[in-house]
């Protein structure tokens, strides 16, 4: 059975889908910055006033070199220190399914954000699910790279799972993308079952 092949921290696949919910000339909040990549996509292309979280001090760095205007904290412990509604945007990619406590984290993005970006790997998949089903083992596959006794992903989670994950929060998906064969498709038929990825622009009701 072919690997699910969907690059969705690929430039040009994830970054795009997630620069083209935000206005220019806003204010944005990226946790789990990484190297500042994505930043400097939306400074350069979209004049927007960013931050980044990172608690990797050799990522704080290059985000350092790249201009980009950085802290580092443990996404865990909250956003302490960030007043309500200090941001457009806050933004986390690629990161809700590593988070030890990922609704404290997503109460505080709605605090500190009008709206938030958040994307994942969707582990309801059609070919995760076969896979599963087949060999009984927790599968290895693009969007989950790694054995379950290595893997950085405390919580695999699925398209539908994060919808009520939103809903029991009190808040509102205001738009959902899904990535299918490396194309973004808004709010995808079946997505829980095609969508590789999920990338969701939610906000507090």
């Amino acid at each position: 059975m072919d690997d699910i092949k969907t690059p969705f921290h690929e430039f040009q696949i994830g970054f795009n889908v997630i620069s083209d919910l935000i206005t220019p000339g806003t204010r944005v909040l990226d946790l789990g910055c990484g190297t500042g990549t994505l930043l400097q996509k939306l400074r350069d292309e979209k004049d927007v006033e960013g931050c980044g979280v990172e608690l990797d001090q050799e990522k704080v760095i290059r985000c350092i070199e790249r201009g980009i205007r950085v802290m580092g904290l443990d996404l865990d412990e909250g956003l302490i220190g960030f007043p309500d509604l200090s941001y457009e945007y806050v933004i986390l990619s690629r990161t809700l399914q590593q988070l030890m406590n990922p609704e404290r984290v997503v109460r505080e993005m709605l605090r500190v954000g009008s709206k938030s970006i958040i994307t994942f790997p969707n582990y309801g998949h059609w070919k995760i699910v076969l896979r599963y089903m087949i060999t009984g083992r927790t599968p290895v596959c693009e969007t989950h790279p790694d054995p379950w006794y290595k893997t950085p992903d405390v919580h695999r989670l699925t398209i539908s799972d994060f919808r009520e994950f939103i809903r029991k929060l009190g808040a509102k998906i205001e738009k959902e993308i899904h990535i299918i064969d490396n194309v973004p498709v808004k709010d995808a038929l079946l997505a829980n079952r095609r969508a590789e990825w999920g990338c969701c622009l939610i906000s507090a009701t």
